[in-house]
């Protein structure tokens, strides 16, 4: 996800462990809950269909980016229908690691060193 003037690029492809490829251009758009929205449903789509152990390059490469985009860009049901699930899964495993820091715990381990002088 890259935020640019006119809102944000979704890319996907990327890491396949050994194998590397660039990414794809998904879709542009202009909120930054319509670039979760369909960040969600990529990841969700993924989570669905790749085969066992299968990195996302691989999986772009095998189902094709036409399919991807028909499936998240193109079908705004689904695409809802995808990111809901993604979301519904969250509620179960989601763990912020950096909720507590934000809200003030362990704010003293943040704070700047001050040297002792004799």
């Amino acid at each position: 996800m890259i935020c640019v003037d006119s809102g944000y690029e979704l890319h996907i492809g990327g890491n396949g462990g050994i194998h590397l490829r660039g990414t794809d251009l998904l879709c542009k758009v202009e909120t930054e809950q319509e670039a979760l929205e369909y960040a969600a449903a990529f990841v969700q789509y993924y989570r669905e269909d790749a085969w066992y152990l299968e990195r996302t390059a691989p999986w772009v490469e095998r189902v094709g980016l036409d399919l991807i985009k028909q499936k998240i860009v193109e079908d705004g049901d689904n695409r809802a229908d995808l990111a809901q699930r993604f979301y519904f899964s969250q509620n179960y495993s989601q763990h912020d690691p950096w909720e507590k820091r934000a809200k003030g715990e362990d704010a003293h381990l943040h704070a700047p060193l001050l040297a002792e002088v004799d």
